[in-house]
């Protein structure tokens, strides 16, 4: 496929030790036409490194933030896209990097159906230390070698599987892009940049305004590398993760709602629904031991402060219905019967 031709998207944070090795395997690929590297306001000597690669090869170019100010990965692969040229694009980690024949399978898939807009593939992991191994292990990303799909779903089924969990991830490592579908889902979404998962969102969107379809989703095309400095398996309190997950959930929800997507918006809402009902930590603890229909009641009448507009949704009436029917049937009514 002469014509397919990538731009590999690469942002920097604090990486000067490893992100020649992925711009190397980036250009390795005779797929790859340019690499974009947006430095994030690294406190270490990562600029200076990426003006040497820039420097070096002319497939390489360089951005930054305005001013040189950190934004965050998400902003920065947003940077990255808006100056990338070619009609694919491609993401890779600054510390991660890409396998002999990265783009050998999308390239066949892309050329097969002209109505494809993304191909997603499995990533691999490689522990660079005992001590990144030892926190991966520690985290809720033990068991991840391998980020993949657990079976090939169809592109009209993707955004279903990925919103209700459980058989597996796109990673932006193993995922290309037709350029033209940013048209449709956006860029990422800045205002969740802090919490690390603007990348599940922004996949969560091409999976609901696009076709997305399997390569090899059994063998890794790129790779992630493990280390002791992995913001993702940096150790977190519950409440934390509980937050940042909300505030991805109903990013998800309020962009499918602005859209007017509704099948999609109702399976965000639910999956919404379901982490605030079952996973909502409270402060002081002794809340969290209630019994299963008071704590699902306080939980969902404190849902609201985090996200207004759940009043608004008939299914949030419901199920508050449902738990408030369930601490009368299960505690005031055994109660009566005791008494």
């Amino acid at each position: 496929m002469k014509s397919f031709q990538v731009s590999v998207i690469i942002p920097v944070y604090n990486a000067a030790s490893f992100v020649p090795q992925a711009v190397e395997s980036a250009l390795a690929q005779p797929e790859v036409a340019e690499v974009v590297l947006v430095e994030d306001g690294s406190p270490d000597d990562s600029l200076s490194v990426c003006q040497a690669l820039a420097a070096a090869s002319p497939k390489v170019t360089l951005h930054q933030h305005p001013g040189g100010v950190n934004r965050g990965a998400g902003p920065s692969r947003n940077l990255g896209m808006q100056h990338a040229t070619c009609d694919y694009i491609a993401f890779l980690d600054a510390d991660d990097f890409y396998l002999p024949g990265r783009f050998a399978k999308p390239a066949e898939i892309f050329a097969q159906d002209a109505a494809c807009d993304g191909v997603y593939e499995a990533v691999g992991a490689y522990f660079e230390d005992e001590a990144g191994r030892e926190r991966w292990l520690a985290s809720s990303m033990a068991g991840q070698t391998l980020t993949t799909m657990a079976y090939p779903v169809a592109p009209e089924d993707l955004f279903e599987v990925l919103i209700k969990g459980g058989k597996g991830h796109v990673h932006l490592n193993g995922l290309v892009i037709r350029r033209s579908i940013l048209a449709k889902s956006g860029l990422m979404d800045a205002a969740i940049a802090d919490t690390l998962h603007e990348d599940v969102d922004f996949v969560m969107r091409l999976a609901a305004v696009g076709k997305l379809l399997p390569g090899r989703i059994d063998v890794p095309s790129a790779v992630r590398r493990v280390h002791a400095e992995n913001r993702v398996s940096a150790p977190r309190s519950g409440r934390a993760i509980y937050r940042d997950r909300m505030r991805l959930r109903a990013a998800t929800y309020r962009w499918c709602k602005r859209k007017g997507l509704k099948a999609q918006r109702l399976l965000a809402f639910r999956r919404m629904l379901w982490e605030c009902t079952h996973q909502k930590p409270f402060k002081p603890g002794w809340l969290n031991h209630l019994p299963f229909s008071s704590l699902k009641t306080a939980r969902l009448l404190s849902w609201p402060c985090e996200v207004p507009e759940v009043v608004l949704e008939p299914l949030f009436w419901r199920e508050l219905g449902s738990a408030l029917w369930g601490i009368l049937r299960n505690d005031l009514l055994k109660l009566e019967d005791r008494l």
